[in-house]
């Protein structure tokens, strides 16, 4: 994400007394998402969250652990997927493989794992495993580099855009129930709604 923001001075969570019950008690929790991995082990976590922020370019802790929460939640849920291209591993697999795959790629590149690589060594090890170019073959066997990057990089950006924090630096305004918005006209805000630059 961007260093400066153009609603520096918005905070969404502001607005939060003019939503419901339900919807302040789900944006709440994830503005102090609690850390109980379900499905990936510590240590996958961990490289998990480095990956996540390498992808979104993210620094901030409270964004990164809810993000890998929800990757974990997701990964952990008995709820099957709805669709899948042929040959891909269930997400299970996949994320487990292609974490495993990432570690080992880094090593292969550098001579150590993701997390211990710097910020321009993580991001080309991304980028390999972006288009498939895999120096290490035999680490992923059960998977296609490319098609764990899609996968990460599609839960990641659907995570990312749900915390507070990211609604407030691209000016979102929050869920619209109960109040709705008024001015839909185009160009037109709701008083409520950020302002470019805090004007």
């Amino acid at each position: 994400m961007a260093e400066e923001s153009r609603y520096p001075t918005y905070d969404v969570w502001d607005q939060h007394t003019e939503w419901d019950g339900h919807t302040k008690k789900i944006v709440g929790s994830r503005k102090t998402p609690q850390v109980a991995h379900q499905f990936f082990t510590k240590e996958e976590a961990f490289l998990l969250q480095t990956l996540v922020g390498v992808l979104v370019n993210e620094h901030r802790l409270e964004v990164l652990t809810f993000v890998t929460q929800h990757l974990d939640d997701s990964a952990a849920s008995p709820i099957g997927e709805s669709q899948r291209k042929v040959g891909v591993p269930p997400k299970k697999q996949l994320y487990r493989l292609g974490l495993a795959g990432v570690d080992a790629e880094s090593h292969a590149m550098y001579g150590k794992g993701f997390m211990g690589a710097g910020p321009e060594e993580q991001q080309a090890v991304l980028k390999a495993v972006s288009k498939g170019q895999a120096k290490d073959p035999q680490a992923w066997a059960g998977v296609v580099p490319s098609d764990f990057f899609k996968q990460l990089l599609h839960d990641t950006v659907s995570a990312y855009y749900s915390h507070p924090l990211v609604w407030s630096d691209i000016g979102y305004g929050g869920p619209a129930y109960p109040r709705g918005y008024v001015r839909v006209e185009k160009g037109l805000t709701d008083p409520w709604e950020a302002k470019a630059n805090g004007k």
